[in-house]
């Protein structure tokens, strides 16, 4: 018995966490690379966090409530309620806008410290 109204959205959340794994690792390695003044690597390190636990989050709700209008390629044939549409859809968005903030932040201290 499958508990996911869509399995292979199920499938891109666990890819999802799987590379958000990958990505720590790396940026764990490079972290101390990065010339970021305290208060901007705390932004940075915890949009990151969030942002990757909050992106696996939203695909999982996805794959639970079949919610695929933000997400249409892995969601194709599948509806979620308006109210798992909303929630989603915040949800990835916003994980995803936490990311890219984070992610451009631990660039540009890689790019300061060259």
């Amino acid at each position: 018995m499958d508990l996911h109204a869509n399995p292979r959205m199920a499938l891109s959340a666990h890819l999802d966490a799987v590379q958000s794994g990958m990505a720590v690792m790396i940026a764990g390695v490079l972290w101390n690379t990065a010339k970021l003044g305290q208060r901007i690597e705390q932004i940075a390190r915890w949009t990151l966090v969030i942002g990757m636990v909050g992106l696996w989050v939203g695909i999982t709700l996805a794959a639970v409530s079949g919610a695929s209008e933000v997400l249409p390629i892995a969601g194709e044939g599948h509806d979620g309620s308006a109210l798992a549409e909303s929630v989603v859809t915040l949800v990835v968005l916003g994980s995803s806008g936490l990311l890219t903030v984070g992610w451009a932040l631990f660039l540009w201290g890689l790019f300061r410290a060259r």
